[in-house]
């Protein structure tokens, strides 16, 4: 009545004997990835958690309850693993979230290393927002500025340096003040080349005019091995909830997105990529710890600092 996976964590959490001495080199030698399973199990189960696997072939490895709310109650999360060495199927992880996140549940995955080490993690679909206005938002005399200061542009570095306007600049979203000008990078010229201008958007652009509709300011993510670093608000208001990765720079492994996810957690942001026109973020989590909260919109709640 066991798969092979359970008569391990049997094994070694309960001391029941195995079938025989040769029972696991007989098991790996029709499946070699039993070992890894049964590890993810056993480290799934530590804090007390229920997990139950579903029937081969599911789609889904199984489904987890809390210690704090075991069957017949509904499940908490539906769980699958993946080595850490395997490529990352982004296509069906944001259908799979997409779809637990309608229901309820968690989309938690647990990716097993080469030294049978175990990292949980959890997915999500996001939905940018934030208080920004977007060019639509500006008034008439507003815009009428920005599109003179962008007429009379010279070139600077990848971008465009624009002058003041009255000593200041009325949309906080595209440019940076350097030296008594505002300096435009190429995505925020792309985009006043389309608003002013009517000139077409590159792909990257047009992503970025799609987050600053939705009231986020975005500024560059080099520091962090990412596209951009988002905010929902002024920069020096709020710390940059976000750091956002573009599919064409999307990781390809799961150890890269071990490294990503890592590095957006230790200076406390959410690690979000794109995938096919959606936003999926990724949090690490811990066995039998309760999922990370997702960050509140200022207009809500405090938004999480550094």
């Amino acid at each position: 009545m066991l798969s092979s996976e359970e008569v391990l964590f049997c094994h070694w959490n309960r001391h029941v004997s195995l079938p025989s001495d040769a029972w696991l080199e007989e098991e790996l030698s029709k499946d070699s990835t039993l070992l890894q399973r049964a590890v993810v199990l056993d480290v799934a189960r530590s804090g007390g958690e229920v997990l139950v696997l579903n029937p081969h072939p599911s789609p889904r490895w199984g489904l987890r309850w809390s210690r704090h709310a075991k069957p017949p109650a509904p499940p908490e999360a539906k769980a699958d693993w993946a080595t850490s060495t395997s490529d990352v199927d982004w296509s069906g992880l944001l259908r799979d979230a997409i779809n637990d996140d309608s229901a309820g549940l968690l989309s938690e995955w647990y990716i097993i290393d080469e030294e049978l080490d175990v990292t949980m993690y959890h997915l999500y679909p996001v939905e940018f927002s934030g208080v920004l206005p977007a060019w639509s938002s500006l008034d008439s005399e507003q815009r009428h500025a920005l599109t003179h200061a962008w007429k009379v542009k010279v070139p600077c570095g990848d971008g465009y340096r624009l002058p003041l306007i009255d000593g200041g600049w009325p949309w906080s979203q595209v440019g940076t003040t350097h030296a008594s000008g505002r300096q435009l990078n190429a995505e925020e010229s792309a985009i006043m080349a389309h608003l002013v201008d009517g000139q077409p958007l590159t792909p990257v652009a047009q992503k970025a005019q799609q987050l600053m509709d939705a009231g986020v300011m975005l500024r560059p993510g080099f520091k962090y091995g990412c596209r951009w670093r988002a905010y929902d608000d002024e920069v020096d208001v709020a710390h940059a909830p976000w750091l956002v990765q573009t599919d064409d720079q999307r990781p390809v492994r799961w150890q890269e997105v071990c490294l990503a996810v890592r590095l957006a957690e230790g200076v406390n942001k959410i690690w979000v990529t794109e995938v096919e026109g959606h936003w999926l973020a990724i949090r690490r989590a811990l066995p039998g710890r309760p999922a990370q909260p997702r960050h509140v919109h200022p207009a809500a709640g405090p938004t999480h600092q550094a």
